[in-house]
């Protein structure tokens, strides 16, 4: 069986899920499902251990942690709206939780759990599962035995007194159809798209191919289905049709926003315009519109916003935008290839400098930019975000994020529009990604995710967090 490697489906534009974060939200809610699957009778209590110095418990509540595990302990996965009611169901069915900060032997991962789940036979589950990414979990310990399960294939523990078999969870699983990796970087892409006169969205279409095993119309329409998804959450928002979700991590920006528009023409222009009212819908935490990470948990909607502006000022079409989020799902599984690219290990380079760059590449595609020009967009965008911490403030009304994500679609067109207009990256984009690995990984753990460091050190936001942890609920 072939090595695993990053899929368009399972690492870049995953999981599809609820509003949230897809690695403090979606890959704890995977872990407690994957724990849950070891119980052999109805759950009775759900134990959660965290290292008091990682990322979940700096940020603690604020991106819907204790949600996810707790939802996933019950037994639900990240696209089921009921995570959001999971402690009064919870409740409702006598079932206790209770959250403690303690380090975790079996792991040093900064987004590692333990789950230690009871069923009402007085019978324990245990298992430690890290979450690495854009929803992305690996499973290392469980019930005794150090394990290597990320939800591709199935796995069979043998335990002491019985077997547990653990299921695949991701849409994409690991079949005797999967073939080596197609591409690596973009002389790999480009030269592969010219032997075979191909695009490179076409070429990009080849590599799902080998990593799915999937056929070209089955491939096509799930990423019409993200392409469906990403507009849905660009929507217009109908305030008295839709429930919007009250979380401190949620600033409706979407409304100040479009208020201003009305009043007085933006000085930034109709693209741009435009392109920040589809990102501050797509950042309103709308309950039961399912959202795509790209890679973090919103980063596919703010990927989407530049995408569609362009796409309309340009009169393309929807054919367009689904080649270029092709381009962008091969620039993303360059990125996972050569690097983990998340809060927790490269700081916010690797969520918004990286998105930033897929739309960019997208963007560059879709209008009709060589390969070359294609490169050198994504290497400009991620050439900007090089060094940005993680330093989200819990209860910070969404700052710093909302500066970043707001830099990140607006750069993605701007820098697009440079690479079009003969800009060149000078630096290919792989050897960006590899720096943008070294500094994350170079930068102390205070700045990535931790809400100690970066401006969650300021004295306003430890004032901030400091009310925020008033409302924490560690237990039933």
């Amino acid at each position: 069986m072939l090595e695993l490697y990053p899929d368009f489906y399972n690492d870049v534009f995953g999981p599809i899920m609820q509003p949230g974060s897809s690695s403090h939200t979606a890959g704890p809610c995977r872990i407690g499902y994957v724990a849950s699957c070891l119980l052999d009778a109805p759950l009775k209590q759900i134990q959660v251990y965290l290292d008091p110095d990682g990322s979940f418990a700096g940020t603690f509540g604020w991106m819907n942690e204790d949600l996810g595990m707790l939802a996933g302990a019950y037994g639900f996965l990240p696209e089921e709206e009921k995570i959001f009611d999971i402690k009064q169901i919870l409740s409702e069915e006598g079932i206790l939780y209770r959250f403690d900060f303690e380090k975790i032997a079996e792991s040093s991962h900064p987004n590692a759990v333990k789950l230690v789940l009871t069923d009402r036979n007085d019978e324990q589950a245990a298992l430690v599962g890290n979450s690495i990414g854009g929803g992305m979990i690996e499973v290392v310990w469980a019930m005794g035995t150090p394990i290597s399960f990320k939800g591709d294939k199935e796995l069979v523990i043998q335990g002491s007194r019985r077997q547990y078999v653990l299921k695949p969870i991701l849409p994409v699983i690991t079949t005797e159809r999967k073939k080596p990796q197609l591409f690596r970087d973009f002389n790999e892409w480009v030269r592969i798209a010219e032997e075979n006169h191909q695009s490179l969205w076409e070429t990009a279409l080849a590599y799902e191919e080998n990593s799915s095993g999937w056929g070209r119309e089955e491939i096509v329409e799930y990423m019409r289905k993200i392409q469906r998804l990403l507009k849905r959450q660009t929507d217009y928002i109908d305030e008295a049709q839709e429930r919007l979700l009250e979380t401190p991590f949620s600033g409706y920006h979407f409304r100040k926003w479009e208020n201003y528009c009305k009043q007085s023409p933006p000085a930034v222009g109709d693209v741009i315009t435009n392109a920040l009212a589809y990102a501050y819908r797509a950042q309103a935490f709308r309950r039961g519109v399912q959202i795509v990470p790209g890679p973090m948990g919103t980063g596919g909607g703010y990927l989407y916003s530049a995408v569609r502006a362009v796409m309309e000022a340009r009169h393309l079409s929807g054919e367009d935008a689904l080649h270029g989020l092709f381009v962008a799902a091969g620039v993303g599984a360059i990125c996972y290839t050569r690097s983990e690219p998340t809060g927790e290990t490269t700081g916010c380079a690797g969520e918004c400098g990286v998105c930033s760059a897929m739309a960019a590449a997208a963007i560059t595609e879709m209008s009709g930019g060589t390969p070359s020009q294609v490169e050198s967009a994504a290497s400009l965008a991620l050439q900007a975000a090089i060094g940005w911490p993680c330093d989200p403030i819990p209860g910070g009304n969404n700052q710093p994020c909302f500066s970043r994500f707001t830099t990140a679609v607006t750069m993605a067109i701007t820098f697009s529009d440079l690479a079009l207009s003969g800009r060149e990256g000078v630096i290919p984009f792989h050897e960006v990604v590899d720096v943008m690995d070294r500094v994350g990984r170079e930068m102390p753990a205070s700045l990535k995710c931790t809400a100690e460091g970066g401006l969650c050190s300021s004295l306003t936001a430890v004032e901030c967090k400091r009310r925020f942890s008033l409302s924490i609920d560690l237990q039933s």
